[in-house]
């Protein structure tokens, strides 16, 4: 009797510039990974018969599609997916920053504020008070409709300078760098078998854009990206050398 090697698997998934010589880094919880092989179908009609028919057909393969949806909102992976750049902001303090305030609005800071310290008018020293001229909400200003902040001199301008605190941030700006190539080995368990490994080793995948960010949900937040397999020519060592990715599993 044949043995059963169905599947249900589960496992971790890690990445790392191609040609970086990096170490890999866990992309962490991810809900689906999967690639997915492209065909072009090329088809000979069977001209001899008034019944038609295919007298032969060949599926070309186009390319491999590789996707995976993470759940970890990190920068690292928010780079990776939007073509930025993550770094990180001290926890701190921000002296005196210079902000338009109008009541009954919002004041967006420069920094996400884990607490406001002070806020004075631009020009003056005299400081206004907190939870009548202003609230600290959402890690910003909110200016209450009977707060003494005067109007700006001009539109636009700055009326008051807020001096605040900002624990450690993570900070990723978006579509500042061109495409990368990425290399993405899965090592996984077939819990179908019992658990026994397996392993899947992409060479070179096209660091693909995420298809989403939803950031208001009923459902836990995940960010699907899709990229391509590339040919890696340095990995085809050999004629049964594959230059786009390999698959291990214990037998």
């Amino acid at each position: 009797m044949a043995e059963d090697y169905s599947y249900l698997g589960s496992g971790i998934v890690l990445i790392r510039e191609w040609n970086s010589k990096e170490p890999f880094v866990e992309v962490g919880n991810v809900s689906a990974f999967a690639i997915a092989p492209q065909t072009n179908t090329i088809e000979l009609a069977d001209n001899q018969n008034p019944g038609g028919g295919t007298a032969n057909s060949v599926d070309r393969v186009t390319g491999y599609n590789l996707n995976y949806t993470f759940h970890d909102f990190n920068p690292a992976n928010f780079a990776r997916a939007t073509r930025g750049k993550a770094t990180s902001i001290a926890a701190g303090t921000v002296i005196d920053e210079p902000v338009l305030a109008v009541p009954g609005s919002f004041v967006p800071l420069s920094r996400l504020a884990s607490e406001v310290t002070t806020v004075k008018p631009v020009t003056g020293a005299t400081a206004y008070e907190a939870g009548k001229d202003y609230r600290f909400e959402r890690g910003m200003l909110y200016i209450p409709a009977g707060s003494t902040i005067a109007a700006p001199s001009a539109a636009g301008t700055p009326n008051i300078k807020v001096t605040f605190k900002n624990a450690d941030l993570g900070h990723v700006e978006a579509a500042v760098t061109s495409q990368k190539f990425y290399e993405i080995q899965f090592y996984g368990a077939n819990e179908a078998r019992g658990g026994k490994m397996v392993r899947v080793a992409a060479h070179k995948v096209s660091g693909g854009v995420i298809e989403s960010m939803g950031l208001i949900g009923n459902e836990f937040g995940a960010g699907s990206v899709p990229g391509k397999l590339l040919k890696d020519n340095a990995k085809a060592t050999g004629q049964d050398i594959s230059a786009y990715f390999y698959w291990q599993q214990e037998k």
